[in-house]
């Protein structure tokens, strides 16, 4: 086990609470800690409404997420089809190669 010192800044306590009780921030603010004046936010306007939502399910991540993903399924795609052009060369030269060697003294 390991010891962590903490100071009681409110920095330090808003990145700890969230990681200690494995929730978000989001879901602190909007769902556990919400203040009674605020408790009615699913009934706003659909704007604000899909804010929280995007805070709450962190879709904002999983959208970069998946497009950081398509980018580097793109750029493997594209990795294959050069190493494959690369081998189809490497095999052509081979090819010659044996020609060149079964011919009895070069000829």
């Amino acid at each position: 086990m390991q010891k962590v010192c903490l100071s009681y800044r409110c920095a330090d306590m808003d990145r700890e609470i969230p990681a200690l009780m494995g929730v978000s921030k989001a879901v602190l603010e909007n769902v556990i800690f919400v203040h009674q004046d605020e408790a009615n936010w699913p009934l706003q306007d659909p704007s604000t409404l899909k804010k929280k939502f995007d805070d709450i399910f962190s879709a904002t991540r999983y959208t970069k997420a998946l497009e950081g993903i398509k980018k580097l399924h793109k750029d493997q795609a594209q990795d294959i089809k050069m190493y494959k052009l690369k081998l189809e060369n490497l095999q052509t030269l081979k090819d010659a190669a044996y020609k060149v060697l079964s011919f009895p003294f070069g000829f």
